[in-house]
This record gives C-alpha cells, structure tokens and sequence, in this order.
C-alpha cells in the first residue's frame, strides 16, 4: 500500500513538472507577443492606411554606425513602401559625417559649415536638430550644399532651420530645371520650414548672409505612405539622447508626427563596460525613452537589440562575452518603458551567426566582425521588416480586423 502511494506521488509529482513546464513555456511566448502590444498605435496607424490608401505612417530610426550610409533602414523603408505606398529617404542633415550612399542619395557640401553634434567636442550654441547635427554658415562666408537622387526624383525637398534674429539671410536655389531667384529666410520661430522644389533630380542650395541662423535640414519625402528617417549617430551609444530640447522636438513632432521611434545602438556600448554587467546603461536608457516619450508623444517605441558580435579571445574568433549581459540589458529597459523589442542577436542566427556570415560567399560582414556590408545590411533589413509585418499581421487577427474587413466588403 505504502509502494502504491509513492507512486501515486511520484506520477502526480512528475504531473505537475510538466504541467508547469507547459505553463512556463506560454507564459513565456505571451510575454514575448506582449512586447508588441507597444505598437497597437503604430500598427493601428498602419492599417489604416493599408485600408484607405490615405494618409502617412512616419518612422524616426535612430542607431549607430551599424545604420550609416543608410544600411539596414533603405532595406526596412523599401519594404513598407512597397507594401504601404510612400516615397522619399526623409530627414537629411545640411552637413554630417555621416553620408548617404548605396542608391538612397548623394549630397555633397562646402567646407564652410560650421557643424556640431555630440561626437565634435566644441559645444553647441543652439540646440541640436532631429537628426543629431545642427549647422551655421561661418560668417562672412558663402556656403552650400547639393543633394541628387541615385534612381528617383527628390521627393518634395523642404529646408528646416531655427531662430535667429538674422533678418537679411536668403537663399538661391538650382535645380535640374534651372535658378531660383534669392529666397528670404524668416527665422522667426523655434522651428521654421521652406519648400524649395517640386520632385528635382538634383538640388543644389547657396545660403546668402545666413551666419547665426541654426540649420537642421532638408526632409525628402512624399507626406504619403510610409516615410522612414534614417539618424545615424557614429559612435553614440544612443545616451546623448536625452539631452534633446524638447520644446525643439515638440515642433518636429507636429510637423512629422512621428508614429514610430526606432533605437538601434549597442555597438559601443560594449566597450564602456568590461566586466560585462550593464545594469547602468538600463537604467540610464530607461530615462532616455522617457525623455524622448515626451519629446513625441503619441509615438510608439521600439528597441532593437546589438547583433552578434566577434571579438578574439587568444587565438580564437567567437561572440563577445559580454554580449548576452548586453542584451538582457536592452530587453529591460525596453520592458521598462512599455517599448517593443527586437532580439536581432538571435534573429540573425544567435552565437556565432557573425562568423557564419562571414564566410558567405560573398561575405555579409566587413573585416572587423562587427557592421555589415551592403549584402548583409540588406538581409538584416529584411530580418527586422519581416519580424515587424508578421507581428502587424498578428495583431490584425488579434482584433479580428480581418473579420472586419471581410464584413465591410
């Protein structure tokens, strides 16, 4: 009798094991799928416009060096456009170190601007713009810059600039189609805007006498669809961030009224920390978030994680170890805030994915084991556009917006 209630025991004991197991194992894909309950307003933005074929959804993408030159976002942009409409490569800074390439735009401009960002040690006499970068003609100059399309037209090229109590500035604009007689600036609001042009393949833009006034940029896109900024910040470990005016970028939210705020960093963020233990950088991104939630109300979050990365461990090339402390750390401040989140380390393959991309044929990554070329800046983009549409088609069956659908037909 004894040995029949031992095994009764052990059978119930091994019952609930498994039962717990299964339990542990939904709750752990629901916490995943919940991740993206933070963008109900982005993907109720986006089926909106998928349904009435009207209006814009509007995407600020800020990351490191891992998305310069446009890489991985001129691959998630092309996908929504496609799929959504819309046109355009969005925000341009007037004058950066970061450039544009790989078919989005070319532009080129003087040495006479006078430039900051967070990365230029020379403090600021004005608040940065958007993008990270604020320009000044330097006085007594003539300064320039040119913008020209590597396939389509300039969508709808319109300057952004700030205050400043210059009242005799303007500037000529040329065009594929010809010259602009001078333009007056009137920098009389925190934010002001100037349409220049209508669709040109190539846009050149003179600033006549306009030392003291803070220029942010040119945005490029269609006001339809799906427009998607890309704001690379080199070496920036995404901290700088709330350091933004918020007034500032109160004004560039009415005017973009951001849907979506994408943070891409982590690639130098391992180098602050040796011991691998990244608590802080939760903590301190965690208040970033906050900041910038305040700075775009109405916008959805969403974090994405640093991919694999190699580092040389004696004579042997493998993930860096303190990359997986990393990442927790990213998935908790995303938590923290209410953000989505992405695991693009394990999207890409988990361990060791950066070696196995490396021996492509052709290669995905360049000689450091860290970015990506063209090729795997391109599949990258797809990894995070694909993550992104399977999680908007699961939240139209969530809310039976497809039953919707099908009953309004």
């Amino acid at each position: 009798m004894k040995h029949l209630e031992s095994k009764k025991k052990y059978f119930l004991a091994t019952f609930l094991i498994i039962l717990s197991i299964g339990i542990n194992a939904d709750a752990t894909e629901t916490a995943e799928y919940a991740a993206f309950d933070g963008l109900h307003r982005f993907f109720q933005k986006l089926f909106t416009l998928e349904e009435t074929k009207k209006g814009s959804v509007r995407i600020a993408y800020f990351g490191d060096s891992m998305i310069e030159s446009d890489l991985m976002v001129m691959d998630v942009r092309k996908n929504y456009q496609k799929k959504f409409g819309g046109q355009g490569i969005g925000f341009v800074p007037l004058n950066s170190i970061s450039h544009f390439f790989n078919g989005s735009i070319r532009y080129e401009s003087s040495p006479d601007w006078d430039t900051y960002s967070d990365f230029i040690s020379k403090k600021s006499p004005s608040s940065l713009g958007l993008s990270g970068y604020v320009s000044f003609a330097t006085p007594g100059t003539s300064v320039w810059t040119s913008y020209r399309s590597a396939s389509l037209p300039l969508a709808r090229p319109t300057l952004f600039y700030g205050r400043s109590d210059n009242s005799g500035a303007s500037i000529t604009i040329t065009t594929n189609d010809g010259t602009i007689e001078p333009i007056p600036l009137k920098p009389v609001g925190i934010l002001n805007k100037l349409p220049l042009a209508s669709w040109p393949r190539e846009l050149k833009i003179q600033f006549n006498n306009a030392d003291s006034i803070p220029f942010y940029g040119i945005d490029f896109s269609s006001g339809n669809g799906v427009n998607i900024d890309d704001f690379a910040l080199r070496g920036n470990a995404g901290l700088s961030l709330g350091k933004y005016n918020m007034a500032l970028m109160n004004a560039f939210q009415r005017e973009f009224d951001y849907d979506l705020i994408v943070l891409q960093f982590g690639t130098n963020v391992l180098k602050l920390e040796a011991k691998g233990e990244y608590n802080w950088f939760a903590s301190r991104m965690t208040n970033v978030v906050n900041h910038l939630k305040k700075c775009f109300p109405n916008a959805d979050f969403l974090v994405i994680s640093m991919t694999d990365k190699v580092t040389k461990y004696g004579t042997e090339m493998k993930t860096d170890t303190a990359l997986a402390a990393l990442v927790r750390a990213q998935e908790k401040y995303a938590r923290n805030t209410g953000s989505a989140f992405i695991n693009l380390f394990q999207l890409m393959g988990g361990e060791g994915s950066m070696t196995k991309w490396a021996n492509e044929n052709p290669p995905l990554v360049r000689d450091d084991y860290t970015h990506f070329n063209i090729n795997g800046a391109k599949k990258i983009g797809n990894l995070i556009f694909e993550k992104l549409d399977k999680e908007y088609e699961n939240f139209k069956i969530k809310n039976n917006l497809y039953a919707e659908k099908n009953r309004n037909e």
